[in-house]
């Protein structure tokens, strides 16, 4: 019976250590994700000429702002449900 408890308990901590694994790497996956985000969105806002950026309320030197600063901070946000729109 002892040797029983001795393998459940190894086979757990390696159970458990599987987890925090993937745990970090899906956080690192989301942390990837959001930075391409950003990186796109400045992309885009960069290639847009003056006026339109205007017509959108957002300044030239506004973009990397717009990007990577605090949302509760600015009147627009950069949504990040961009990905998950189709544009068919």
């Amino acid at each position: 019976m002892t040797s029983v408890h001795v393998i459940e308990r190894h086979q757990r901590r390696r159970s458990n250590l599987g987890l925090a694994f993937k745990k970090r790497l899906v956080g690192a996956w989301r942390a990837y994700w959001e930075w391409q985000r950003r990186r796109t969105t400045v992309r885009i806002l960069a290639a847009l000429d003056e006026r339109t950026l205007k017509d959108i309320g957002i300044s030239p030197s506004e973009i990397t702002s717009y990007a990577y600063g605090d949302p509760d901070q600015r009147r627009r946000r950069c949504e990040a449900s961009w990905r998950s729109s189709s544009h068919a």
